[in-house]
Formats: C-alpha cells, structure tokens, sequence
C-alpha cells in the first residue's frame, strides 16, 4: 500500500487546488508531517488511498498511522460510527455524509479534529469533541439527543455550520465547564429545546448566527458569553435565558418568544441595540440579576410587559416600549436607572388597567420619560418605593398621570400631564408625593391626595389650584 505525504506547504497547496477542482501531483516533502488519503464509497475493495485507488471505508484511512491526516471523502453516504484521531482533518465533497444508527455518537473526536464540507446524520449525538474541534460548512441533521457536545476544555470554532433539528428536546450544541466555543454564520433550524446550551464555559461567542424555531436559542448558565448580530424567532420559551453568568449583547434581535430575554439569579447582562418583538410575556425579564441596556426597544410584548425586573439592578440609556398587553415598565425592589424612556399605548386584557410604568418597592430615578396612552395610570410608586422623576411628559393617562400609595416617596420635578382622565397627580395610602415644577393640563384637576390614609404632598411652582387640604403644604422655591 503506497500512501502520500506532504508537508505544510504541501498540504495548504492541496487543500486550495482541490477547493477549485484542480489537485496537484503529491510531492516527497523532506519532513513529512501531514498523510494525504482519499476514500470513495464508490471505489472497489482494497484500495490503497491514494487518489486513483482510494480507500473504500473511511475507517481505513482513519486506522492508517499518522500524527496528522487529511482525508478527502467523496460524496456518498459512510456508515459509522466512527472514532478520529488526534490531528484528523475530513474534507468532504458536495454531498460526503457520515452517518450512524440511534443509540451511539455518530464522530468521536480524540484530539484535534477539521472539517469541512462534511454532513452528519442520525446517531444519538452528532459529534463529541474534548480537544480543538474546527467546522467549516458542515450540516448536523437527525440526531435524536444533540449535534454537537464540546467537553471540558474543549475548543470550539464552527464556521458556516447548519444545525437542524428533526425531534424535539434536542440540544443543538452543548458547551461543557471551560470550554470555548466561537460560532460564526452559522443557522439552528427546528425545535431544538435549546439551541446552544454552555454550562460555565471559558468563553462563548456567537457572531452572525440565526435561529428558528428553537424553543431557547441559547441558555447560558455561569460563564461568559458575548452574542452579536444574532437573530431568533419562531419559538416558545425565552429566547435567551441568562443565569449566573456574564453575557454581552450587541444587535441580538428576538421575535416571537415566552421571553426575549430572561435572566435567573446571579447573572449580569451588558447589551446595545437588544430588540425584543412580539413576546408572549415580557419583551425582557430580569430576576435577582444585574444588566446595563443601551438602546433598548421592546415591541407587542404580552401580559408580563415590556421590561420587567425583579429584585435586580437595572440601568437602561435609550428604551422604547410600544404596544404591550401589559405594564410598559415594571419592577418589584431592587433599583432602576432610566434615562431616555419612550413608553406607549399600554393596555390590559382583563379590565384591570395596564400602568405606563409601575414601581412596587426599591429605588427608581428616571429622566427624559415619555408616557403616553396608559390605560391606567402613566406612573404608580408603591410598597414603599423611592422614586425620584425629572422631565417627563404624561399623555393620555387613563386613571391618572402620577401616582404614589402604599409608603412610597415619589420626587417629580419638571413634569407636565396632559389630556388625561383622572387627576394629574395622586397621592394615598401613606403615601409622600413631591411636586416641583409641575403642570397639568386636561386632566381631573391637578391633583388629589387623601389625607385621612396618611398621605403627605408637597408642591412648589405648580400650575393651576390645588385642593385646600391639610397634607398638602404648598412651599416657594429659592430664587
């Protein structure tokens, strides 16, 4: 049996000519470090490798001694399953498939492990990996358990790879403790049950990568993460979902979805330009966690609302909610920071009133707020929540334009209501309300409080008459 060898230079020379069909004659290379085989489904019992008698089983030229291979594979279906060894590199033709029965792992990689141009079908897993595992236009489809699976310490670079799931509650690809995975253009079609799913990984990159039809497209628990230019539609739960790690965001759109963006406890999120449309439930959902939003827009979200948060630390710079079935903007303790908050048409479902913005507990400071078309009140303080309000228009506030009750302490400064049909501002239930620079125009007078519950406000440069009741102290601002 006569088998090639090159070198490098040789073998990058291979690789370039076979990509235009044109392969060069193999030459002696005075270190051969690279064996160059070809196999052929097609070809005839007891090849030899080379190129015009190859191998007719890929276990073959995958059994042949060598530190590193190249394996060109003709189009045609090899059954498996198969094991590559360390330093294997498969290079397919248009249609090279590797495929297996259910119940077993259609590639095992143990080491480095290329391919390109190659189609993996069936098997339980597609492919397993613990070593440096590079994909070049290859295609998962079939397997009943997962695609792919990167082991501890694993690293991953997957280019131009297509992930299509044919049975539900299927893992597209699973990123183990430390390890490293970089998806680049690449799709996930199908129900995957979660379309990346990385467990404290060392770092996972997605970059270009569309999703459809997953039910999570990625679920990230510890680690870190960074998504860019990522798509997602055409599924049921939350789109991504974040717990216990870092993740960051940049142009990630999601359509549809329980969730666009759920985090779980201990997570932190950084994003720029997140869009969420469409969501069942909330456009963005942020439990016990941390995140920072720079141009944030969520659109049609269900009953939970645009941007919800709880017992978390939010800051947003730039968000637009529109059109929820729900509250705009709601949060339950913790702290929210918004600066540049457009908030419109917020309805409910079942009668009960949907608020621009409600805030129960924690500390809020908002600047630069625009509500309008609440279909209750366009901003509810409670349970003891610390708000303070500077610049904001109120537009359309079905029950009222400010709201506080229930021990909160809600600060507005330069705030004006407008064609609105309750009062401008309420004040109840042991309530503070703080008025500076305020105007209301439209509404329901300008402002009630009820006294008798303990409720206290103070107004200074307020325009129009205020009520001639004894929690309402009116004081003159230094000039």
């Amino acid at each position: 049996m006569r088998l090639t060898s090159v070198g490098p230079l040789g073998a990058a020379l291979l690789l370039a000519a076979s990509c235009t069909g044109v392969r060069p004659q193999a030459t002696e290379a005075a270190s051969p470090s690279a064996l160059v085989v070809w196999v052929d489904v097609a070809a005839q019992d007891g090849g030899d490798g080379t190129e015009a008698r190859p191998f007719r089983r890929l276990e073959e030229a995958l059994a042949a001694p060598a530190p590193r291979r190249l394996v060109h594979l003709a189009a045609g279906l090899y059954p498996g399953p198969f094991v590559a060894p360390d330093g294997t590199e498969l290079l397919g033709a248009s249609a090279a498939v590797l495929t297996a029965k259910a119940g077993v792992t259609v590639l095992e990689a143990e080491g480095a492990l290329t391919l390109r141009r190659i189609l993996l079908q069936g098997g339980t897993l597609g492919l397993r990996g613990t070593g440096e595992v590079r994909l070049e236009d290859v295609r998962f489809s079939g397997q009943r358990a997962g695609a792919l699976l990167i082991g501890q310490g694993g690293h991953l670079l997957a280019h131009g790879v297509v992930f299509e799931a044919s049975v539900s509650n299927a893992v597209g690809v699973h990123v183990e403790a430390e390890a490293q995975a970089e998806l680049l253009g690449c799709t996930f079609e199908g129900p995957w049950q979660r379309g990346v799913e990385a467990l404290a990984p060392g770092r996972l990159v997605l970059a270009t990568v569309a999703f459809r039809g997953a039910v999570t497209a990625v679920h990230l628990r510890g680690g870190v993460a960074e998504l860019s230019d990522v798509s997602v539609s055409e599924g049921r739960g939350p789109g991504l979902y974040v717990a216990g790690g870092r993740v960051s965001l940049r142009r990630v759109q999601v359509h549809g979805h329980e969730y666009g963006l759920l985090t779980g406890t201990g997570a932190v999120v950084e994003a720029e330009d997140f869009t969420s449309t469409g969501a069942d439930r909330a456009g963005v959902g942020v439990v016990q966690a941390k995140a920072h939003f720079t141009k944030l827009t969520v659109l049609q979200a269900g009953t939970f609302g645009g941007l919800q948060a709880v017992s978390s630390e939010v800051a947003v710079e730039g968000l637009l909610v529109e059109d929820t079935a729900g509250l705009g903007i709601s949060t339950r303790d913790g702290s929210l920071r918004l600066d540049g908050a457009r908030v419109l048409r917020t309805r409910d479902r079942d009668g009960s009133g949907a608020d621009g913005v409600q805030l129960r507990g924690g500390t809020a400071t908002f600047r630069n707020l625009f509500v309008g078309e609440a279909s209750g009140a366009c901003l509810l303080a409670a349970e003891g929540a610390d708000v303070t309000l500077v610049h904001a228009t109120l537009e359309k506030c079905h029950t009222a334009g400010l709201v506080s009750e229930t021990r909160a302490h809600l600060a507005a400064s330069d705030v004006s209501v407008t064609d609105s049909e309750g009062p401008g501002a309420v004040a109840i239930s042991d309530a503070v309300l703080v008025l500076r620079g305020f105007r209301a125009v439209g509404t329901e007078g300008v402002l009630w409080a009820e006294c008798a519950d303990g409720a206290q406000v103070t107004a200074a440069d307020v325009a129009g008459p205020l009520p001639a009741l004894p929690c309402i102290e009116t004081v003159r601002l230094p000039r």
